[in-house]
């Protein structure tokens, strides 16, 4: 399921733009921001062949930071080779590392420095972060070593709101290998979404809702054991029993205002695919 959600990914990149000019004030050890919640870093695709990173496309879950020492839970995907990757998706990985706050006349900036262990191998993430941290910022990942090694990679990392609220958009089923809805499709969506602010043991947050469909599909999908983990929504979890109803998943934009997804119900609509974007209320 995962890769379709770097399919979904349609977010802006924010800039960091900087003073050279401007005097620094020492840093402090801690934070003027909310840090803790859910994060991913997403590796920057070719500008010339939109292709992502390789081996590891991006790394997701949850952080958090005490006094500036900060702990967490990641999950990284590597799209290379799904039947035999360098570290599974399932796995989890524990986070160490530091964000420091460094203050100057042209604003805050939070330099964040992440160490994950990774398949034989050790993963360096780095950015500076502004106060605003619902917006994807540049830095740069490297794994030294093992299975997934990769030299400095550009990357895009952000923190990414509750997805909690009320959604509604038109979705349709697509025209096979394109972006054009089917005539006669368009069905109204409406996800009443629920997150817990409180990540799970596998740096993922757990999501309660339902989805009402009406239109040329009348369909209606109830899940309480939904996750969210970096931009991804599911609304199952990646092992364990599956809904009966039907399924869900998305991508969400930093601020959780948005969400691209697919909806299915597995008793109506004969098992099709609906695409579209839902905005919240």
């Amino acid at each position: 399921m995962h890769p379709g959600l770097r399919l979904l990914l349609l977010s802006p990149l924010a800039a960091l733009l900087a003073c050279g000019s401007s005097a620094t004030l020492p840093p402090s050890s801690t934070t003027s921001t909310n840090f803790s919640g859910n994060w991913m870093a997403l590796g920057n695709p070719d500008p010339v062949t939109h292709a992502f990173t390789s081996p590891i496309v991006d790394f997701m879950g949850a952080l958090q930071s005490t006094n500036g020492a900060v702990t967490g839970t990641l999950r990284a995907f590597d799209d290379t080779n799904p039947l035999n990757p360098c570290i599974p998706l399932t796995q989890d990985l524990a986070v160490t590392g530091s964000v420091t706050t460094a203050t100057s006349l042209s604003g805050t900036v939070n330099d964040l420095s992440l160490t994950v262990p990774i398949s034989g191998g050790v993963a360096t993430i780095t950015a500076s972060l502004p106060q605003n941290l619902n917006t994807f910022i540049s830095g740069t990942w490297q794994i030294s070593g093992g299975a997934c090694a990769m030299p400095v990679t550009p990357m895009i990392i952000s923190q990414f709101a509750p997805a909690t609220g009320t959604y509604t958009g038109t979705f349709n089923v697509l025209v096979s290998g394109t972006l054009t809805p089917v005539p006669g499709t368009a069905t109204a969506i409406t996800a009443v979404l629920t997150q817990s602010t409180t990540p799970n043991a596998d740096g993922q947050f757990p999501l309660t809702g339902t989805i009402t469909a009406t239109g040329a599909c009348t369909a209606s999908l109830s899940f309480t054991n939904g996750i969210v983990f970096g931009d991804g929504i599911l609304s199952q979890p990646l092992t364990g029993p599956s809904n009966l109803q039907g399924n869900f998943i998305g991508g969400m934009n930093p601020t959780a205002t948005s969400i691209t997804g697919l909806f299915e119900s597995f008793s109506a609509c004969n098992s099709q695919l609906y695409n579209g974007t839902l905005t919240r209320q």
